[in-house]
């Protein structure tokens, strides 16, 4: 009788609520460690009591399809119209230039908004970092100034990646250079907006 009345207090304690909750808990984290690690690797920056900032990994991003074609990498570079007939009143030829070069300018347009989307903060970061180095620059170089503010180097890594899958930077003979793209997109885009602070 004694052991019955135990084992009822040890059922008593057990299924309380706090304890249910600590057995759900530890069985999730366990079925789901490779989600929440992959989550939390996401996680770049988090502000704690005083305002919360929350800001995505470059090396989380879908990588950006290569172009089949090479593009010229300046927009406002007048690019030679090829591939019309001669014969053409001329007329003719200049309308169908400018219809032309509008859609080469609207395409630049869309592709600029696009990589504002697709740059997060901290690689918009680094090409303007290498914009005011005013001359290419090292990967040693880059890593021992970033060193500080992106500890993770596969985070490092796809910052310059994402930047040169883009065509806004380049390797030239192991040295990063920022491309005359990377300088008209830097141009257009403007100076990065200020972090907000948050009020106390």
């Amino acid at each position: 009788m004694d052991i019955s009345k135990l084992i009822l207090e040890y059922l008593k304690v057990v299924l309380t609520a706090p304890v249910l909750f600590s057995i759900v808990a530890i069985i999730f984290i366990f079925q789901f460690s490779e989600d929440i690690k992959a989550l939390l690797l996401r996680i770049a920056k988090i502000r704690l009591p005083g305002g919360t900032e929350v800001s995505t990994s470059q090396s989380n991003r879908p990588a950006a399809e290569e172009p089949k074609m090479k593009m010229e990498p300046t927009a406002s570079k007048e690019v030679p119209i090829q591939g019309l007939p001669k014969d053409m009143p001329q007329e003719q030829l200049q309308a169908i230039e400018q219809i032309i070069r509008s859609h080469i300018a609207t395409s630049y347009l869309w592709e600029y908004r696009y990589l504002n989307y697709f740059l997060v903060r901290g690689t918009q970061e680094v090409l303007d970092w290498l914009i005011e180095l005013k001359q290419p620059t090292t990967y040693a170089l880059y890593d021992s100034i970033w060193l500080p503010l992106v500890p993770t180097a596969n985070e490092r890594v796809a910052r310059i990646n994402a930047l040169q899958a883009h065509h806004l930077v380049q390797d030239q003979n192991g040295l990063i250079k920022v491309t005359p793209k990377g300088l008209e997109y830097q141009e257009w885009r403007g100076p990065l907006p200020p972090l907000k602070t948050p009020r106390r």
